[in-house]
């Protein structure tokens, strides 16, 4: 199964379905299962680094958080958190991004000229897979996905 590595709390985001795109500086073909892995810095070097008040406001709201957190329990790192499909690779114009959600866009970077690409059927894992993760898509052996499947009712 092809894999991509995403940082937290957007990897999180995408696994509880708040975020259905997700946006790259480059395009690809592939269309298919997808899993989606949390990278394994932690959520304090990205949370105020890289998230933006906005972003910040729509994370806490959706996951009922203060503002103020325990990252890593809520957003684990350096495992696979989720599976989808990823079904479309759609270069961002300001069209389309008229078209995303307060909170969509807030989770992004819609840039024109880069790239959403498109999850459905996202299935959050009962129990994270710890997995080492690796830059642009790459190839996951979901040996324990099937396990955690036949569990749940």
């Amino acid at each position: 199964m092809k894999a991509l590595t995403i940082w937290q709390p957007w990897a999180g985001s995408i696994a509880e379905r708040i975020k259905q795109y997700e946006t790259r500086s480059w395009a690809t073909n592939y269309r298919g299962p997808i899993a989606i892995h949390a990278a394994a810095k932690p959520i304090q070097h990205t949370w105020a680094a890289y998230i933006d008040s906005r972003a910040q406001e729509a994370i806490c709201r959706r996951f009922n958080l203060p503002e103020i957190f325990n990252g890593p329990a809520v957003f684990p790192s350096a495992c696979v958190v989720a599976t989808a499909m990823l079904t479309d690779c759609i270069k961002i114009t300001p069209e389309f991004a008229a078209t995303l959600s307060q909170d969509e866009l807030a989770l992004g970077d819609y840039t024109p000229g880069r790239y959403a690409w498109k999850l459905e059927n996202i299935k959050k894992l009962k129990h994270p897979i710890p997995a080492s993760g690796r830059q642009g898509l790459w190839t996951w052996e979901p040996v324990l996905l099937t396990l955690q499947e036949e569990d749940q009712p």
